[in-house]
């Protein structure tokens, strides 16, 4: 593929086949299957390769703070070293400034071809068997392996079993990073419902039509508006800290308007409407992150009112989704082999990485290196870890229909 760009524009309002509802036959075709964007794919990668970053540098921010007491959430982090550096306390602020966003924003992107094509029942099983058996499966195997790993740490003696009882009956059972695959799957199938009422699907194919009408970055900019528009009532309501919980899943409060907007943005928008956004004039993207970048850092600490705070959030997450979106449309056309693999495991990668990540941490306590050599040797053995553990998981027979 030489270019992300096509020439067509709205692929819906091409077909003569209308989505239809879940009262209406599910298999439904559109004329052209859904093309695959190898900078999408990339980008997300590279995403989840800072979520791995930035739970490594959780470990070994300066000022963190251990479990202790024989509990396993009551520190700073699930495992904390006391080889501490300041530098990951700006890689966190920086990674969790934006990419759950982004993340979002990745995962609608290709909702309504998948819609157009499966129908909306057929959607909804593979969102369940895609998203619903992971998360279901790994909150009773992924989580409490991670956070046993804790409980040891803190000067818990307890078997696994019997640490595992404890967590799924008694509790606390955090979801760790599978707090996303959860939201995920509830903003999937409630957007898919929605977008199963005609009128619905119609106001999405004429909204599409009326942003190709504008020029992008008109509208990438009302994208800004709405965002924050999304965020400042939580955010003024909730504050930032404020977490909605329920058993084993649960939501960052202040953010779940600007989650779900990213969300269903990227499913109006659409891939190939994206990718010509961003094909044109890329440059002012990163020029404006970096502004946004040094004005969002200059801010961080300071007593400003909180409104002021939600909106330098917004600025900073949108310029930076949008500079790194750029950036990967103009350059990041092709794949290879390795390229296709981790796209291919990308997932699997976020599912596991949780667990082996704090495992590796818990082994480097005792070894006496830096706290940059042991976060280099963290991420690197982590990624890599989970990206073989993803491989090895998706030969097994179905898994990789799930992972």
């Amino acid at each position: 593929m030489k270019s992300v760009a096509v020439v067509s524009a709205d692929p819906f309002a091409r077909s003569h086949n209308r989505y239809r509802s879940v009262r209406k036959a599910p298999l439904v075709r559109i004329a052209q299957p859904a093309s695959r964007f190898p900078a999408f794919d990339h980008l997300r990668v590279f995403v989840i390769a800072l979520v791995v970053l930035q739970h490594v540098a959780l470990g070994y921010m300066a000022g963190g703070q251990a479990v202790s007491g024989g509990s396993y959430t009551n520190g700073s982090a699930p495992v904390v070293d006391m080889a501490q550096w300041s530098g990951f306390n700006v890689i966190v602020t920086w990674t969790n400034g934006f990419f759950m966003p982004l993340m979002f924003l990745l995962s609608g992107l290709f909702v309504r071809p998948s819609l157009a094509r499966k129908g909306l029942r057929q959607y909804l099983l593979d969102r369940a068997v895609r998203l619903g058996a992971p998360l279901l499966v790994g909150i009773v195997t992924i989580v409490p392996l991670s956070y046993y790993a804790a409980h040891l740490l803190s000067g818990g003696g307890e078997s696994f079993v019997t640490f595992w009882k404890h967590m799924v009956t008694i509790g606390p059972w955090p979801s760790g990073p599978l707090w996303f695959v959860g939201a995920l799957l509830v903003f999937d199938a409630a957007l898919a419902m929605v977008l199963a009422q005609d009128r619905v699907w119609d106001f999405a194919r004429r909204t599409g039509q009326f942003l190709d009408r504008m020029p992008a970055g008109a509208w990438l900019m009302f994208f800004i508006v709405a965002s924050a528009a999304a965020y400042l009532p939580f955010h003024l309501a909730f504050g930032t800290s404020h977490w909605l919980t329920a058993g084993p899943f649960g939501i960052q409060s202040s953010r779940i308007g600007l989650y779900f907007l990213s969300f269903a943005a990227g499913a109006i928008i659409g891939p190939e409407r994206l990718a010509r956004a961003f094909e044109r004039q890329w440059v002012r993207w990163p020029l404006l992150a970096v502004i946004a970048t040094a004005a969002f850092f200059a801010l961080d600490g300071r007593p400003v009112p909180a409104w002021v705070d939600g909106v330098m959030l917004v600025l900073f997450s949108t310029l930076t989704a949008f500079a790194l979106l750029a950036l990967a449309v103009r350059f990041s056309r092709t794949s290879g082999p390795i390229g296709n693999s981790l796209s291919a495991n990308a997932y699997g990668i976020y599912l596991v990485h949780w667990p082996i990540v704090l495992w590796l941490q818990l082994f480097l306590l005792s070894i006496p290196l830096s706290p940059l050599a042991k976060g280099a040797l963290a991420v690197t053995l982590g990624f890599t870890l989970s990206w073989a553990a993803s491989i090895l998981l998706r030969r097994l027979p179905g898994v990789a229909r799930a992972v």
